[in-house]
């Protein structure tokens, strides 16, 4: 249909009919998503969150998806609601108020909001505007009204973040700008933090560095020499993957040969803190897999796993062992 030859009543009828069936639609989208979260169906998919599984398989916005993820874990929750999305009475955006608030109400008073509490403050905030709704939920739960925190992308690459502090955590960055304004001669805000953050990285990055030197010694010695009632070790590549923003990941271990005083007699159930070192060394990701080998390249939370489980008779050879990051060790554990 050519839009621009349709008559206006005719126009604006089309529109309402759209409007209703966009509506219906997203009820549809929320109620998948939810079956997804629910099943985590996303794990499977290599990804540790159902956030990640939306934005890089989806191309959902960071904000669209975590509007998704709020408005479907409510319908969830209420499945009354269900109607209230469709009719246009709550919005995703509200969903997501509601959300927020909640996990707000855990942090600052450790109290929980109950499915009935978020029920009556669903029908306070019915057919409000944003800012109503979000002086509405402050009112009733005695909540500060906390700004949106907002990330825009240019075309040059860089970011604009829109954050606000709270007065103390103004004072404690205050204090160190001061502290570093001999280094970093500019009042920029971008500078400084940037600055802060790089000494932060240089200084956790060294203490990985000189915890694997003691671990495998200038030539790995240290390292063999922990493991010997193992095995020898050398270093390997481990598992090489690409994320869905293209950059390549690959992971660095140390291979435990078993010699022959590492028999089915005496396996041991904790690995040395020298191998688990080895293993973890370097740039070490998730090495899960799902059905088409795509892998997971997380490098959060890893762990070593037996790939056959050790209540079943698996040992420590180094054969036997993996790394996983923790939600696809639990998979795994769930799967056997």
């Amino acid at each position: 249909m050519q839009v621009s030859s349709v008559s206006d009543e005719h126009l604006l009828t089309c529109f309402a009919n759209a409007v209703r069936s966009e509506r219906k639609i997203t009820h549809h989208v929320l109620a998948l998503i939810g079956e997804i979260d629910r099943r985590k169906l996303y794990l499977r998919k290599t990804y540790t969150s159902l956030f990640d599984f939306l934005v890089n398989d989806f191309g959902y916005s960071p904000g669209s998806a975590m509007r998704r993820i709020d408005a479907a874990r409510l319908l969830c929750e209420l499945p009354e609601t269900a109607q209230k999305f469709q009719e246009g009475t709550l919005t995703l955006s509200q969903a997501t108020q509601v959300q927020r608030a909640s996990r707000e109400l855990k942090k600052i008073k450790n109290k929980n909001l109950s499915t009935e509490n978020k029920r009556e403050l669903i029908l306070q905030i019915e057919n409000s505007t944003q800012k109503q709704t979000e002086q509405l939920i402050a009112t009733t739960l005695d909540l500060p009204v906390v700004p949106q925190q907002k990330q825009t992308l240019h075309r040059d690459q860089s970011v604009t973040l829109t954050i606000t502090f709270t007065h103390e955590q103004m004072q404690i960055l205050q204090q160190a700008q001061n502290m570093i304004s001999h280094t970093v001669v500019s009042e920029d805000w971008a500078e400084a933090l940037t600055h802060l953050a790089r000494r932060e990285l240089k200084r956790r990055t060294s203490v990985r560095e000189i915890n694997s030197a003691r671990s495998f010694g200038a030539t790995k010695v240290a390292a063999v020499a922990a493991v010997k009632t193992i095995g020898s070790v050398e270093v390997t590549p481990l598992a090489t993957s690409s994320k869905g923003n293209g950059k390549a990941y690959s992971s660095t271990s140390a291979i435990v040969k078993p010699n022959n005083q590492f028999t089915s007699t005496n396996k041991r159930r904790a690995l040395p803190a020298a191998v688990r070192k080895a293993l973890l060394y370097g740039d070490a990701v998730c090495a899960y897999k799902d059905a088409n080998g795509k892998i997971c390249g997380s490098q959060r939370f890893l762990q070593i796993d037996h790939i056959h489980s050790w209540s079943r008779g698996g040992t420590n050879n180094r054969e036997n062992l993996q790394v996983l990051c923790g939600v696809h060790n639990r998979l795994k554990f769930q799967i056997e």
